[in-house]
């Protein structure tokens, strides 16, 4: 989350010095990022059952992002460690661009997925032809494209050429112009998040419809009904849980450096705890297979054979 500063810029916080043991833990948590979303980017490719469907190229493509996330984080935390300002301005923001954008891909994606699961309910005849393979390998290239080439831009130039570093209690701030923060938030984070809300809304309004529709019209319809919805209602329920958790990881984190950048002085147990929301901010991308594997079969089933070596 960004904040005003003396002089009318926002100002975003990225990270702060970390103590040996928060760089260990995080290289832990990059190391799980790096196996989970691994197997199943695997998956995908390999088990017939799921590279079938449309909606697991978007968890690819989301499994591939998370994924550079965790071979970029020990660099990135690695960098911060060093503490030199000298570093920070230059190598840095080549780190941290990349990074937005990943994250920013995730987000897209995640609203990708949530109109795909949209078209299984509300169009379940159609949807097939609505979004195919072929589609759906477009739309995630596109948004690959497009958040790099916006974000990156966006963040290496003004980390280059305009950015300021302040530090305060070892918490580090990058400053932005106002115009490019508020493009930020609002538009590229904030848009995407309340159109997945959105969307996952319509989505349980038009389940619920359903079913007391097939209900009314008696026990065949509603059974044929269960049977035709019980795939994407199992997606709907897994990518929104997906969504929920991207949401508790990533909040503390912009609320309390928000927090920080207000006072002038910083009580040492606020910086701990945003220690701690960096963290939990990370752990979102190791989580997303753990969601997997305990919401759908297919995918628990493929994370078996790739562990135990066995063949499809």
């Amino acid at each position: 989350m960004s904040v005003n500063d003396s002089t009318g810029n926002l100002v975003w916080p990225t990270y702060q010095s970390y103590t040996l043991f928060n760089y260990a833990i995080q290289c832990v948590e990059a190391v799980l990022i790096i196996v989970g979303n691994g197997l199943t980017f695997i998956a995908v490719i390999k088990v017939k059952n799921l590279k079938q469907i449309p909606t697991n190229v978007f968890i690819m493509s989301l499994a591939t992002s998370d994924g550079i996330i965790g071979l970029l984080l020990p660099v990135l935390v690695g960098v911060k460690f060093l503490d030199t300002e000298h570093v920070w301005k230059g190598t840095t923001c080549l780190l941290h661009g990349p990074y937005f954008s990943l994250f920013l891909t995730s987000l897209v994606t995640l609203l990708a997925i949530a109109v795909d699961r949209y078209l299984a309910v509300v169009h379940p005849l159609t949807c097939k032809q609505r979004m195919t393979i072929r589609r759906a390998r477009i739309i995630s290239v596109v948004i690959w494209i497009l958040s790099f080439g916006i974000l990156t831009t966006i963040t290496c130039y003004y980390g280059l050429q305009r950015n300021v570093v302040l530090l305060r209690s070892r918490v580090v701030f990058f400053v932005f112009p106002k115009n490019i923060a508020i493009i930020f938030l609002q538009i590229l984070i904030i848009g995407p998040v309340l159109g997945n809300i959105v969307i996952y809304i319509l989505i349980y309004i038009e389940l619920k419809t359903k079913r007391r529709v097939g209900t009314t019209r008696g026990n065949n319809a509603g059974a044929n009904h269960t049977v035709t919805s019980k795939s994407s209602k199992a997606y709907v329920n897994m990518m929104a849980l997906v969504l929920a958790y991207l949401a508790l990881a990533c909040v503390p984190y912009y609320v309390i450096a928000a927090v920080l950048k207000q006072g002038t002085s910083t009580p040492s147990w606020l910086v701990y705890l945003f220690d701690v929301s960096v963290i939990l901010f990370y752990s979102n991308s190791f989580v997303n297979p753990l969601i997997y594997s305990w919401k759908n079969r297919n995918f628990r089933e493929a994370y078996k054979k790739l562990m135990t070596c066995r063949s499809y």
